[in-house]
């Protein structure tokens, strides 16, 4: 029983001394990190691919978890999602790729039947807005916060809702991601 105890702190202490990193080992990757892949970090200011993904989620499933939305049941309505409109000062944020993400959310939810823009016969509309601010500071610092907002409008033009959601991005020497 003696041999036992003793035996138990050696054999953790060699597990330990086992886990450690081997500092002697060199390499050309000396100033390379792991970010968590729940992160999105950016190089620049501007959206990635990412964001557009998250942005649209959260603003569409907001939509969907409303009391208005909810309160429609079983009942689908016919639903038009108009183009999504850029009022960012970035002409090359992918607007197709928010649209998209949109109409596949609105879609996976099975409460609403999507319909073409060409459509006559609907129950709602949807106008979707992307807009940004730019803030500068000192050392070349930057801010930017983009919205994206939704909002849904009877065939008379009612407004029955608003949602957005907003994502600030920051570069300059103090920003991390």
């Amino acid at each position: 029983m003696r041999k036992m105890k003793l035996l138990v702190p050696v054999a953790a202490g060699l597990v330990l001394v086992g886990c450690q990193s081997n500092p002697l080992v060199t390499g050309g990757q000396a100033n390379v990190g792991v970010v968590d892949s729940g992160t999105r970090g950016h190089l620049q200011a501007e959206l990635t691919m990412a964001d557009y993904t998250e942005l649209a989620e959260q603003v569409t499933n907001k939509m969907l978890s409303s009391k208005f939305v909810q309160g429609w049941g079983k009942r689908k309505p016919r639903l038009i999602l108009a183009k999504l409109r850029n009022n960012t000062d970035n002409e090359n944020i992918r607007m197709a790729d928010i649209y998209d993400r949109i109409t596949e959310t609105l879609l996976n939810s099975g409460k609403v039947r999507l319909l073409d823009t060409s459509a006559t016969s609907f129950d709602y509309v949807v106008r979707s807005e992307l807009s940004s601010n730019r803030q500068y500071g000192a050392d070349g610092q930057q801010l930017v916060g983009y919205k994206l907002e939704l909002k849904m409008f009877t065939i008379d033009g009612e407004m029955k809702g608003q949602w957005s959601g907003t994502l600030t991005l920051a570069k300059g020497k103090k920003a991390f991601f």
